[in-house]
This record gives structure tokens, sequence and C-alpha cells, in this order.
């Protein structure tokens, strides 16, 4: 597809200088099937939302970083089989409809 502002001047790629800790980040985001440039993306987006959002609320001063965030989720809910053992705490009763023909008064 053709650039339909060829004049628009592209942004400078970010360049960032990997280390042990950043590369195992990046491992873990990895694993979740982003790719290096997804996981960088993602990550700086999730924490700037989080810098947003306790900005416009308030809950800490504008522009200054908070010392820790922390993040929740719901529990991964997978769907499993129902169990169906049937557990009886005391043994069946029959009443006289319920009785097998012949048995009562058969003696």
């Amino acid at each position: 597809m053709a650039d339909t502002q060829p004049t628009k001047a592209r942004r400078q790629n970010l360049t960032v200088r990997r280390d042990a800790a950043l590369d195992a980040d990046l491992a873990t985001l990895a694993r979740a099937g982003l790719s290096t440039s997804e996981a960088v993306r993602f990550a700086v987006a999730f924490v700037a939302h989080g810098y947003r959002d306790l900005w416009a609320s308030g809950l800490h001063p504008d522009g200054v970083a908070p010392r820790r965030i922390a993040m929740r989720t719901e529990l991964h809910h997978q769907p499993q089989a129902p169990d169906l053992r049937v557990v009886r705490t005391a043994a069946p009763s029959t009443t006289p409809e319920a009785a097998p023909q012949g048995a009562a008064g058969a003696a």
C-alpha cells in the first residue's frame, strides 16, 4: 500500500539497551504470545494507563511517579465437566407405592 502522505516524516525508532532483567521480562511476556515489539508497546501502554488513571483521579499528585503499582485481575476460569458423583448421607428409603409388586404381603 502506497503512503498517502509521502512527505510526512517518520518517527525515529526507539532504541533500548537490553540486559538480563529486560530479556527475562520480555521472555515472560513472550509466553503469552507477544512479540518483542508488542511486549514493549503493551508494557509502556499498561504503565502509562496506570499513571494517567492515578493522576486523573487525584489519588496521586500529577506528574509524580508512584513508588509502587499493583495489578488486579479476576481469577482465570477454566470450564470443567460437572461432578456427577452422587453422595448419599443416608440409605435410600422406599414408600409402599414404590415397593416392587408382590413384595408386600407375599408371606
